[in-house]
């Protein structure tokens, strides 16, 4: 059986090119838009198991298309094939809820986990090398396997189809992702409760509400949304009283369903100082409210932070 080294040669400059370059570039352009961060390690890794994926590719190729060997080795470079893209979107994270993707566009970062579409691509890979392995064991044999109709054509048209459902999946996740709008309502003046006892500081808060309108206009609809708010000192006239980075309180509320296809409005969480309020009464400061929003949207878990700085804070004794 000759070797077809010129094919060989060919798909191995092509697989590279898509193993290795193209994730490689894509990581550099989203360095440099300063969309998200790779670390060193991570980007190591790609090269190390895309060069394992082009040396796969090339033996893949080494044999005619019609041999029992070509079929084998299809087999194996798609199982590997396949356990490269679950790498690539983070189902190697045992433990780790949100993979390992983020998000950092100052003041908004935003956390992913892409489990599912790792999964996803793990199965379409299972799938189709379940067809190479029974195209080969039928070469080898100079049979064919059926139920009803030829089994590695079932497992052809199976795995064509799982790859239009993540097509499919993925098209409407951008989608609905672009759909998306999220704004804040000006902070309204702070309550302040003295508890019955004005000259008694123990027993008194501070309260805002922190509105805010959620429009989703995509395919799915957002559930369990965690919203969480904290208030932390981000400069102090008396760092003694209210040193910087204290946090001086905080809020959370779950939202049960934000339904698609609707402009969700005034929505509200409450955020309560129910501590430090002497020093905050006597010091002028300036704070930054961290907004944390938390849910899961069409099966990826969402962490949403943003950071809202330059919130003046007068004495009012």
């Amino acid at each position: 059986m000759a070797i077809q080294g010129t094919k060989m040669v060919l798909h191995g400059i092509l697989n590279g090119i898509f193993y290795i370059a193209l994730p490689l570039i894509l990581f550099e352009l989203i360095d440099m838009f300063g969309l998200m961060t790779f670390t060193q390690e991570f980007k190591i890794s790609i090269i190390i198991i895309g060069i394992i994926g082009t040396v796969f590719a090339m033996l893949r190729h080494a044999f005619p298309k019609d041999t029992s060997a070509n079929r084998l080795m299809a087999f194996g470079s798609t199982i590997y094939s396949g356990v490269y893209m679950f790498y690539f979107f983070g189902g190697f994270t045992p433990g780790v809820q949100l993979g390992m993707y983020s998000i950092n566009v100052p003041p908004l970062e935003v956390q992913l986990g892409l489990q599912t579409i790792a999964w996803m691509f793990l199965g379409s890979s299972g799938i189709r090398a379940l067809q190479y392995l029974i195209e080969a064991i039928e070469l080898r044999k100079g049979k064919e396997y059926r139920a009803k109709v030829k089994l590695s054509k079932l497992f052809k048209a199976l795995g064509i189809i799982m790859s239009l459902v993540i097509l499919g999946y993925l098209g409407s996740i951008i989608y609905s992702g672009m759909n998306l709008g999220f704004s804040f309502h000006p902070m309204t003046p702070p309550a302040y409760d003295d508890g019955g006892s004005p000259l008694d500081f123990s027993d008194d808060t501070i309260s805002f509400n922190i509105t805010f309108d959620l429009d989703n206009q995509g395919f799915y609809a957002i559930y369990n949304a965690y919203v969480g708010t904290e208030l932390i000192v981000q400069a102090s006239t008396n760092t003694s009283a209210l040193p910087l980075g204290l946090k001086v309180g905080e809020g959370a509320k779950t939202f049960e369903t934000f339904h698609s296809f609707t402009n969700n409005l005034d929505r509200t969480v409450t955020l309560v100082i129910d501590n430090y309020i002497y020093e905050l009464a006597t010091t002028d400061a300036t704070l930054q409210l961290k907004f944390s929003f938390n849910t899961i949207y069409a099966t990826i878990l969402i962490n949403l932070n943003i950071t809202i700085p330059d919130i003046p804070w007068t004495h009012f004794i």
